[in-house]
């Protein structure tokens, strides 16, 4: 396996009801107001970087993620062997190109991306969490809200914990630019320049 498979994958599995949600209101949107309307958010593009910190490892790259309804495109670039590496994925199927490199994942079982890849990650949760709310899938073990804005300061869903270090406007919706993602040893951190809504 290249060098930059590793880190191919885990960017993608790294991808549940929301419990406790509270509804005070903080400018013109109450955090139901604001979590239900990042829900409908289903198409969009971002632009940044991910630094991966796994044990002893530790990898950089720039992303290009679009995100069409279940659909993940998602492309990587930069330093660490990572040149020219497009995942794609469905839900169920991953396939990961680089170069003539092309491999194909079943993921639709819990254990089939430990069994397929060596990666303890969570999958289908990473599109909610870049938008700063739970993934539907399960309940949220903990929800911590900014009291003077209702987003999401701290998560922690499926024993994972997300943490809220940033916010921007981009065309009236307010969405995280930086974010640390970890669970035991494994960390990612995530700097997003732009994002794009696109049209259903």
């Amino acid at each position: 396996m290249s060098r930059g498979l590793p880190l191919a994958l885990s960017v993608l599995l790294v991808l549940a009801g929301c419990a406790g949600q509270d509804t005070r209101e903080a400018g013109s949107l109450s955090w139901l107001e604001h979590s239900n309307r990042m829900q409908q958010l289903n198409h969009w593009t971002a632009h940044g970087k991910l630094a991966l910190h796994s044990g002893e490892r530790a990898e950089t790259a720039a992303i290009l993620w679009q995100q069409h309804g279940p659909s993940t495109r998602l492309r990587l670039s930069g330093p660490m062997g990572v040149s020219a590496t497009t995942i794609t994925s469905d839900g169920q199927q991953m396939e990961v190109h680089q170069g003539k490199e092309r491999r194909t994942f079943d993921i639709s079982t819990p254990d089939a991306i430990t069994l397929n890849t060596g990666w303890d990650l969570p999958l289908h949760a990473l599109p909610y969490w870049l938008k700063g709310i739970p993934s539907p899938d399960s309940p949220a073990q903990l929800l911590e809200l900014d009291t003077d804005r209702n987003l999401l300061r701290q998560l922690q869903q499926d024993d994972w914990e997300v943490h809220y270090e940033q916010y921007e406007q981009f065309n009236n919706l307010t969405l995280p630019t930086r974010l640390r993602i970890q669970r035991d040893a494994t960390s990612v951190r995530m700097i997003i320049r732009d994002w794009q809504a696109l049209p259903g």
